[in-house]
């Protein structure tokens, strides 16, 4: 309680609680968070329904490695990690992994690599049972529930790279097939794209756990983290941030095992997006900074999309110096540009101009005094949308750059103009309505609580349009499982 109450972290509590009590960092971390074992467990079962854990087998498994313990699989070190919020290594002492099963213990090691530095989370937040899911919304329960199994399949997935046959042809359509998807995830409703998601992902993970030759896998491998990546999309535009996290760690660790840059870069790009609209922004920060190195060595668009994500985060954090300084990383990069496989693949895989002006627009919207300049951007955003080749056109970011220029209005205490911007993002089907526009749209409600348009009749029912808007977001238009 003291140490809590002095705002030290979760990460350093468990060290004091491991050094005071001489048990194992796996218990230490359970003890940091104020659970008990059936606590544990009833949340492991949760995070992880198909796995087998009960109260004896994680109490064995904090002993380890001593006299009677059971030493951990790969599996229940990244469930537990999830449930605590650290990284996986974090929860073994060196001695401790050194005696794991070699096999095991190399897993661990390089899924590690997927989890960003841990969210410092206090006992109290850890503690808390998951938030009840919302009556009355039984499609988003159950489409909810797809989401969730798929993520859960890419965890099991993301533990067994041991990696039948894959010809070319095989490959070929595989590739076709996820660039289809990659640019239709930009141009159609989430719903009539997410079975086919899915579907591919399993074909994906089915070819590379069987054998190829080494070129072969290395493709499966980009493949499947694109597809990954793409699921995490799906999973962030349905507002659950965390099946969205695991997904991009599988697709984190395909990249890996592919030994790509691109898709290295483009998968932190894409957890800090997730993380930022998740209002994780600190989270996001970490997310955009660990793949700055990849980025450095990278040539493709993704190299100019994180420093664009992360001018948005440093906005979020209210420091104006590294938001424009992030912009102009991102300038510089798109003057350097070479098209690497993610670009070739297009649509939501490869970073556009008119994308990353929006981004800029996005960015400028939260500095003080920036009205007129994000006005001017997310109009350039929203003309070079209208000129772009079919290819490159996002429903989603034009919603946001017409969004960011209504806000800009608003703030210029232009109403009318303001709510003419707004107009095409407000006819979007309940289809199209994912989880950011739906957040971008709240950003005009909260604007309209300004003195200028307290009272106001028009102020008003535009306040209520925007509330009714929101009730029906894309997971509800999809449809029960049979």
């Amino acid at each position: 309680m003291q140490m809590t109450q002095q705002g030290r972290s979760t990460e350093e509590i468990a060290e004091e609680i491991r050094h005071l009590c001489g048990c194992s960092r796996l218990a230490a971390f359970r003890m940091a968070h104020g659970l008990s074992q059936p606590e544990v467990v009833d949340r492991y079962h949760h995070q992880s329904p198909a796995s087998v854990i009960d109260q004896p087998l994680l109490s064995r498994l904090e002993m380890f490695p001593a006299v009677g313990s059971r030493s951990p699989q790969a599996t229940q070190i990244i469930t537990l990690a999830d449930i605590y919020g650290t990284t996986p290594l974090r929860l073994l002492d060196p001695e401790a992994l050194d005696r794991m099963d070699p096999q095991e213990r190399a897993v661990l090691i390089r899924c590690n690599a997927a989890f960003a530095e841990p969210v410092s989370v206090s006992a109290d937040e850890a503690a808390a049972p998951p938030p009840a899911r919302p009556r009355g919304w039984p499609a988003a329960v159950s489409i909810e529930n797809e989401v969730e199994m798929a993520a859960r399949r890419a965890m099991r997935f993301a533990v067994m790279v041991e990696g039948s046959n894959i010809g070319p042809e095989t490959l070929d359509q595989l590739r076709d097939e996820v660039g289809r998807l990659a640019t239709a995830y930009q141009q159609q409703p989430l719903p009539s794209l997410l079975g086919d998601l899915i579907d591919v992902q399993e074909v994906a993970f089915r070819l590379l756990e069987g054998r190829q030759r080494p070129s072969e896998t290395a493709e499966m491998y980009l493949l499947a983290g694109v597809v990954c990546g793409i699921l995490a999309k799906a999973s962030h535009d349905l507002g659950d941030p965390r099946s969205a996290m695991t997904q991009a760690r599988t697709a984190f660790i395909c990249a890996e095992n592919a030994g790509h840059d691109g898709l290295r870069v483009w998968t932190r790009g894409l957890q800090s997006l997730i993380a930022y609209w998740a209002g994780w922004p600190n989270e996001a920060a970490r997310y955009a900074q660990h793949g700055a190195a990849y980025a450095a060595r990278g040539r493709g668009t993704s190299s100019v999309w994180l420093p664009a994500q992360e001018a948005r985060v440093w906005a979020v954090l209210g420091d104006e110096t590294k938001t424009l300084a992030a912009i102009d990383r991102a300038t510089e990069a798109r003057d350097h540009v070479q098209a690497d496989e993610l670009d070739a693949l297009g649509g939501i895989m490869t970073f556009s101009r008119p994308r990353q002006l929006y981004y800029a627009a996005d960015a400028h919207v939260w500095l003080p005094g920036s009205e007129a300049r994000t006005e001017h951007i997310a109009t350039e955003a929203i003309n070079a949308y209208a000129v772009a080749d079919p290819s490159e056109r996002s429903f989603s970011d034009e919603a946001g750059a017409r969004t960011n220029q209504s806000l800009a209005r608003l703030n210029l205490g232009e109403f009318e103009g303001a709510a003419e911007a707004l107009r095409p993002v407000l006819d979007l089907p309940p289809q199209q309505r994912i989880g950011g526009i739906v957040a971008s749209v709240g950003r005009i409600h909260t604007a309209l609580r300004l003195p200028r348009y307290r009272n106001t009749p028009a102020a008003a029912d535009l306040q209520r349009e925007i509330e009714y808007y929101g009730r029906a977001p894309a997971g509800l238009t999809l449809p029960r499982p049979r």
